[in-house]
C-alpha cells in the first residue's frame, strides 16, 4: 500500500514543484499519506437515484465471442457520486469543466452528525453546529472541502431506505441548513459534500443551501461513500470529476489520502 501512495505523493508534489504548463493548476500544500479511502459508490443498475431523474443502466454492446467487451452507459448527470457545478443553479457561473484543478485536490474537514440524525432523519446542519465543531478543531480553513457525515451512506445499498420517501411523496434525509451554507461560504471553502441525494435535506422545496453555495461559485458533492473512515481533519481529498463541456453536474471518482 505504501508504494502507490508514495507515487501519488510524488506526482502531487511535482505539480507544485514543476513549471505549470497551459491548463495546469498549482497546489497550496505538499501531501503526505499512508492510506487511501474510496469515497465513491460503485455504479450499477437499480442503484438509488433522484426521483424523476435518469437511472443508471449498463447495456452490453459487444461480448467476448466477438473478441472483446464493450458497454454503453445511460444515466443522468446527477446519478451516483457526483459533483454539482455552480452553473447547476446559477446561470453564468462555472460549469463543471471550468472548476480549477487546484480546487479538486484539497484538505477535507469532516463534520459528523450521526447522533443527531438518529433522532431526526430530516436533521439540518446549523451554523451553531459548525461553530461547535470549530471550538473543538479550530476554524475551518479557507480552501478546504467540508464533508457532512450523516451516516446515510450506509443505506445506499437499499434504495428505498436511502431515498426514504413517505406516502405523500416527501423524501426524508439530512442535509445542510441555509445558515450553515452561509457560514461556510464566509469561511471561503472550495465546496461542501454529503452522503445523501442532496445537499439540502429531503423535505426541502426551495433548495436554499444549493442557492447560497452555488451562487458563491462553490461546488457540491452528493452521494459520498465510506465517510466513517475519515478523521475530522488531516485528510486530503482528490476529486476526479468528468470534465463535461458546459456540464452542470458530472460523476466523479473521489478518494481521500489519509496521514
Amino acid at each position: 500500500m505504501k508504494f502507490p501512495i508514495a507515487v501519488i505523493m510524488a506526482l502531487l508534489v511535482g505539480v507544485v514543484a514543476m513549471p505549470s504548463p497551459a491548463g495546469a493548476d498549482s497546489l497550496q500544500q505538499k501531501i503526505m499519506a499512508a492510506k487511501v479511502v474510496d469515497l465513491t459508490h460503485p455504479m450499477y443498475d437499480e442503484m438509488p437515484f433522484w426521483p424523476g431523474g435518469v437511472p443508471f443502466k449498463k447495456t452490453r454492446l459487444v461480448d467476448y465471442d466477438q473478441g472483446y467487451q464493450l458497454h454503453k452507459f445511460e444515466m443522468g448527470e446527477n446519478t451516483g457520486t457526483h459533483v454539482d457545478a455552480p452553473s447547476h443553479f446559477i446561470e453564468g457561473n462555472r460549469p463543471i469543466d471550468e472548476i480549477p484543478l487546484g480546487d479538486l485536490i484539497v484538505p477535507a474537514v469532516v463534520i459528523d452528525v450521526q447522533d443527531k440524525v438518529a433522532d431526526n432523519p430530516d436533521y439540518q446542519l446549523s451554523a451553531d453546529d459548525v461553530r461547535a465543531w470549530e471550538a473543538d478543531h479550530g476554524t475551518i480553513p479557507a480552501g478546504s472541502l467540508v464533508i457532512l457525515n450523516s451516516g446515510w451512506h450506509k443505506r445506499f445499498g437499499e434504495p428505498a431506505r436511502y431515498i426514504n420517501m413517505d406516502a405523500d411523496g416527501v423524501m426524508h434525509f439530512p442535509g445542510y441548513g441555509k445558515d450553515a451554507g452561509e457560514l461556510l461560504v464566509a469561511r471561503n471553502v472550495v465546496g461542501i459534500g454529503i452522503d445523501t441525494l442532496s445537499i439540502d435535506h429531503g423535505p426541502s422545496k426551495d433548495f436554499a443551501t444549493h442557492v447560497v453555495v452555488l451562487k458563491a461559485n462553490k461546488y457540491q458533492i452528493e452521494n459520498m461513500a465510506n465517510l466513517d473512515a475519515l478523521p475530522p481533519t488531516g485528510a486530503t481529498v482528490v476529486i476526479g470529476v468528468l470534465p463535461v463541456k458546459e456540464g452542470s453536474q458530472a460523476q466523479a471518482r473521489i478518494y481521500a489520502l489519509l496521514p
